[in-house]
């Protein structure tokens, strides 16, 4: 009992301490960890532990993707179609785990819009590739020309369109011509995901590593805030774009042919992976020695980690498409629901920027 009791006044004086180390502005920092203003560990952290692995596995599978959709022309059956597909649905995967990252080298090129052109408000896409494969010149499909076409014909989306089509295997094999542009496409998002790996592992990490007023970023901390955007702005990216653009006011009113990879049955699976990724970048201590959420303060992590479990515990449940979930009872419910997580999830980093001295400059999905 002696020993309860003083351990209990022993305890109550720590807090007393402590409480007047608060009051003065005196607590040592081993007591309330501080925010990170080391920006070059910040972001040579990142980088090492999130983007070029990222990149490297983005150009693994793209490989694969180009593989598969050679095999397929060589030898045009059932089999070959659905291994091209699963190479489709791997090298997507890793994209969508790294398609937050809008600067450095992917912007090289035009080789972000080239790989990805969506959303394609217009149908742009789908009405030039109808026009290339009518049209039946071999000399465009050859690299250096195909890398000059319009960005509606050379990546995802309109790779997409030709192997998820539901008569894809007889089109190929009535028209080898079109074969062979879902080879040259596939060949192109192999060389821009080769290119995009290389130079970030190559030259760009040295930018992030020597960022000052004499380079591509005026100071380390610029290239912070550019991972920061990347993490924010894809938050209000997927709500708006990926989300409330496809599912309407209504069941009946949704338009699931906006979504994202809708004809491969797997918008909603792109958000997941998006959604997986913008967690591990901001805190993801397996692959990073530091993270990006040691820029905020404690309790404002605390706050954006239970948006992000509310979020993944909402999503994780759902299918892959957004016709499966429609289909379900009370499933444009849960779509909303999403949409409110997202939001949420934007608000709290938001909120606790503004416990920072960090500015992330215009947002123009949100117009402020």
């Amino acid at each position: 009992m002696v020993y309860n009791e003083n351990r209990s006044q022993l305890e109550c004086r720590i807090m007393k301490n402590i409480l007047s180390f608060l009051v003065l502005g005196l607590l040592p920092g081993w007591l309330i960890a501080q925010p990170s203003e080391n920006w070059t560990e910040v972001n040579l952290s990142i980088t090492d532990g999130q983007v070029i692995p990222r990149y490297t596995a983005f150009e693994s599978s793209s490989a694969g993707l180009a593989a598969a959709a050679q095999a397929l022309c060589q030898a045009t059956n059932a089999m070959n179609l659905e291994n091209a597909r699963k190479s489709f649905h791997a090298s997507m995967d890793a994209w969508q785990q790294i398609q937050h990252v809008q600067f450095g080298p992917i912007t090289y090129f035009n080789w972000n819009f080239r790989l990805h052109y969506w959303p394609d408000e217009k149908g742009t896409g789908p009405r030039q590739l109808d026009e290339l494969i009518a049209a039946g010149n071999e000399e465009v499909l050859q690299s250096d020309n195909f890398s000059r076409e319009s960005v509606g014909v050379q990546g995802f989306p309109a790779l997409e369109r030709l192997l998820f089509d539901d008569e894809s295997l007889l089109a190929f094999r009535e028209d080898r011509y079109r074969c062979q542009a879902a080879q040259t496409i596939a060949l192109n998002i192999s060389e821009i995901a080769s290119g995009v790996r290389q130079r970030w592992a190559d030259k760009f990490r040295t930018t992030i590593a020597n960022a000052d007023e004499r380079g591509f970023f005026e100071s380390a901390e610029d290239a912070t805030i550019d991972f920061l955007k990347a993490q924010v702005e894809s938050v209000r990216r997927i709500q708006q774009q990926k989300l409330e653009e496809v599912i309407g006011e209504s069941a009946a009113r949704a338009r699931v042919r906006r979504a994202e990879s809708w004809r491969s049955g797997r918008s909603l699976r792109n958000i997941k992976l998006n959604v997986m990724a913008l967690k591990s970048l901001f805190n993801d201590s397996e692959s990073q020695s530091i993270e990006l959420s040691e820029v905020f303060q404690a309790e404002d992590i605390t706050v954006i980690n239970e948006a992000f479990a509310q979020l993944n515990s909402a999503l994780t449940p759902l299918p892959d498409s957004f016709e499966a979930v429609l289909m379900e009872e009370q499933g444009h419910e849960k779509l909303l629901q999403i949409a409110a997580h997202l939001d949420a999830l934007f608000e709290a980093f938001e909120a606790g920027l503004k416990n920072t001295d960090l500015y992330l400059g215009f947002n123009s999905l949100d117009g402020d």
